[in-house]
């Protein structure tokens, strides 16, 4: 059975009042097709520590994957936070771990380790959480990059595990992915690139003895025609040009030296790929996550994602506009996907 993702911006720019954050949550709520929803992180974004939680007590049936930078906050606490939101929510919790790719964002936080070393101090982070998880007695760890004395939670996940969902191109990110993450996310390539990444790291897993599952992150630019698709996408496109020079679109920055930025970006080339896999926004937003898309009709998009299931990708986090978000049009397609792929 394929899954349904999609994201959701805990406050747009410039909203100071959560009224329409209610009204988004619950409409997602209201979903018959998402499975789960990703709250993301940045150091200039609403802190989804508030978020979640808030988003939780909102909804029933919404599950969350809460995106989380190793480096914040220490494991055992963030262990304890985890634990609780997990407990609270019913259940209805997984994290994206992300170690950043943007240097900036990160000193922002007064994060200023080097890149080399992000998954390994992430890979040490996750072993504590899990121990602190898990552990039947209190412990004491004494790593490389975190210290800590007789951990022990009183309130514990309730099924001792909180779901672990990342991505990463690097070799550190596929050793860390494959030794450690339940769903590794990809964002979307062609379908010759995104083979070669699934069966990258399924190679990886195997030699920790593991299986991960995977899935793919695209938006979606739906019409009844496929001319009337690219006239949503191209006015999408007008949008981002036109606010060039403002914050109101996340892009990368030129800085950001990240393998997996740099393999979008070099899809970019060709503005088309395979039958309707469009690269126009990711070379516009810099490679930023989050902007391939399809365009075309339901069924030329379905068959396209179709594809990408018979390769192994068993979740798809959809979004489509502007923002790459959740959008009511693409119930029907969310409904179709877990029909019929």
């Amino acid at each position: 059975m394929v899954d349904v993702f999609t994201g959701l911006q805990p406050l747009e720019i410039g909203e100071d009042n959560p009224a329409e954050l209610i009204r988004r949550a619950q409409e997602l709520n209201e979903s018959e097709a998402v499975d789960r929803v990703l709250v993301g992180y940045s150091s200039i974004w609403p802190h989804n520590h508030a978020t979640a939680p808030f988003l939780a007590a909102l909804t029933d049936k919404m599950s969350l994957i809460v995106a989380h930078r190793p480096g914040v906050i220490h494991p055992t606490a963030a262990a304890r936070y985890f634990a609780t939101l997990d407990v609270l929510s019913g259940g209805r919790l997984a994290i994206n771990l992300v170690t950043g790719g943007s240097d900036k964002d990160l000193h922002r936080e007064g994060d200023y380790l080097p890149k080399s070393e992000r998954y390994t101090r992430a890979s040490e982070y996750l072993d504590v959480m899990k121990a602190a998880w898990s552990a039947p007695e209190a412990f004491d760890h004494h790593g490389e990059y975190y210290t800590a004395e007789r951990v022990h939670l009183l309130t514990r996940p309730l099924h001792r595990h909180v779901p672990i969902f990342m991505g990463g191109e690097s070799d550190a990110a596929v050793d860390f992915g494959a030794s450690h993450a339940d769903t590794y996310m990809l964002w979307g390539e062609p379908l010759a690139g995104t083979a070669e990444r699934i069966e990258r790291v399924r190679a990886a897993a195997e030699g920790y003895g593991r299986a991960v599952d995977f899935s793919l992150s695209l938006r979606l630019f739906i019409g009844d025609t496929d001319d009337e698709a690219w006239e949503t996408a191209r006015a999408v496109e007008r949008t981002i040009v036109e606010a060039q020079g403002t914050h109101q679109f996340l892009r990368s920055s030129t800085t950001d030296k990240s393998v997996g930025r740099e393999r979008q970006l070099a899809l970019t080339s060709e503005e088309l790929h395979d039958d309707c896999f469009w690269t126009g926004l990711v070379k516009l937003l810099g490679g930023f996550a989050n902007s391939a898309a399809l365009v075309g009709t339901e069924d030329r998009i379905l068959e396209s994602l179709a594809k990408y299931r018979d390769l192994g990708v068993s979740a798809f986090l959809i979004s489509t506009g502007t923002e790459a978000a959740w959008h009511p049009s693409l119930e029907n397609v969310a409904h179709r996907i877990k029909k019929e792929l």
